[in-house]
């Protein structure tokens, strides 16, 4: 593509520029090759602009940046944001790919992975293809591709559009993907917003902020987008009466007669529901414990119903819904029970603990860890969950995150300290934490290891797995083999 045709979807740029070509667009310096347009990024450790020189020797023909006074070999574009300025120009270089799928953005603080793999098995059961863009894993044309962030970067996302033949696209927004304009450009038919609870308050100001960032996915709608909230959270009440007050296609779930879906009961716990739609009462039986799980089904069930698949059908796939990876994950070892899940935040360990105390048991046994250069606000609340929930906790390593090992060490004593005459241990080495549980596990125990889901280790530890699962085969394997022998 011409440079002038790409950056006439830049507003406000006028420049007169050479008749050049570009190629690709890169804001890794580390990526330029000869032919591409560089845009300078000031990200949260390191400033693009510093490295202007290094991509135009690596023959960048172009480079799009925020600061005055460049005086380059190559044209220089200056811009108010380069961010979002980065996302005008992969909108224009892919062609604007969202427009050619039925886009749904899924944003929450808990629920975005589970809703967006409900959400992609019911399209597919109903003989839609469906891409999908999670925290776990990428789907595009039927194929299982690494994710590396819960909402990749823009160049990443519109590449993956063009490429997908798919007709539905579901993706989880994060709040940092919304700030960080990784979605700047995208136009989206439903946007989905699951709660907001306390989570990522070392990156947001405070929860107006956290909420304000959130609300952005619904000002990227299509001209009839509809919006589909969870009015049981009082920031999704808040989110309606916002997006009402602006004229936009409002629809909620919850327990209220006002909702699009309510529910209207639940039975045998949780297993059996009610729910009212259009004035017509369906039975569901639900396939993954708990009430958050509950309302994860809640928002997949009316986001699909008012994208046009049939409630039998929708029915058919809850009900024989497989579940997602690391998301109350369960493994079987003497008779005692190890659940996985990726719960990291006050309001996820709440909810998991306490559908595992609602469960026939004998101790509640819980693993976990801080994780470094994160929200350090959340950790009182959730040492005092997990202390009213469980027996025995067993302290650990989550990902250093750039923290020193010994200052882990140090945050991890005081917990044990706070924590005073709980049964509480303090096992350094997370793999190691896992096995004394596994060797100390009696028949009834529910071991949970919450913080990691399916994620891979981020450091090595002493047993050679990569992570909280593998751990669990290798342990099983082991020991199982060493008992056959």
């Amino acid at each position: 593509m011409k440079l002038k045709n790409l950056i006439s979807s830049i507003a406000g740029t006028n420049e007169n520029v050479a008749d050049i070509e570009v190629v690709q667009i890169q804001f890794k310096s580390r990526n330029v090759k000869k032919g591409d347009i560089f845009v300078a990024i000031k990200g949260l450790r390191h400033d693009g602009h510093n490295f202007i020189n290094e991509a135009i020797s690596k023959g960048a023909v172009a480079v799009i940046g925020e600061e005055n006074n460049y005086s380059l070999p190559v044209p220089y574009i200056k811009v108010e944001d380069t961010r979002k300025a980065l996302g005008r120009l992969a909108k224009t270089l892919y062609r604007d790919p969202s427009l050619i799928h039925n886009m749904i953005g899924i944003t929450g603080t808990n629920g975005k992975t589970t809703t967006a793999y409900m959400v992609k098995h019911i399209f597919e059961t109903a003989k839609e293809s469906c891409s999908l863009f999670s925290t776990v894993s990428n789907f595009v044309n039927g194929i299982e591709l690494m994710s590396t962030a819960t909402t990749p970067d823009i160049l990443e996302l519109n590449n993956m559009l063009r490429m997908s033949s798919d007709k539905i696209v579901v993706m989880e927004v994060s709040s940092h993907g919304l700030h960080q304009k990784r979605v700047e450009g995208l136009e989206f038919n439903y946007g989905v917003f699951t709660n907001l609870t306390h989570d990522h308050l070392d990156y947001h100001q405070d929860m107006d902020d956290y909420f304000n960032t959130k609300a952005e996915l619904f000002k990227l709608l299509k001209k009839n987008g509809e919006a589909i909230i969870n009015s049981s959270c009082p920031w999704g009440m808040k989110l309606m009466n916002q997006l009402k007050n602006n004229r936009q296609t409002v629809f909620s779930y919850g327990n209220s007669e006002n909702d699009d879906l309510q529910l209207l009961c639940t039975e045998a716990g949780i297993s059996k529901i009610k729910v009212k739609e259009s004035n017509e009462i369906f039975e569901i039986k639900m396939p993954m414990p708990g009430k958050h799980n509950l309302q994860n089904a809640l928002g997949a069930i009316l986001c699909t119903l008012r994208a046009g698949v049939k409630i039998q059908n929708i029915i058919y796939a809850v009900e024989n819904f497989p579940g997602v990876p690391g998301r109350f994950e369960e493994i079987r070892h003497r008779g005692a029970n190890f659940i996985l899940d990726y719960a990291h935040t006050p309001d996820g360990l709440d909810n998991i603990l306490q559908t595992v105390k609602s469960m026939k048991q004998n101790k509640i046994i819980h693993i976990f860890g801080f994780r470094g250069n994160k929200d350090k606000t959340k950790r009182l609340d959730m040492l005092d969950i997990s202390a009213k929930y469980c027996d025995e906790i067993i302290l650990t390593f989550d990902d250093l995150n750039g923290v020193s090992k010994d200052l882990m060490v140090t945050d991890l004593e005081k917990a044990v300290k706070y924590l005073e005459s709980r049964n509480v241990h303090l096992i350094i080495d997370r793999t190691r934490a896992i096995e004394y549980a596994w060797k100390n596990s009696e028949k009834g125990d529910h071991i949970v290891i919450t913080g990691k889901g399916p994620e891979p280790y981020e450091q090595e530890f002493e047993i050679p797995t990569d992570n909280d699962a593998g751990t669990i085969k290798y342990l099983f394997s082991k020991y199982y083999n060493k008992s056959k022998a």
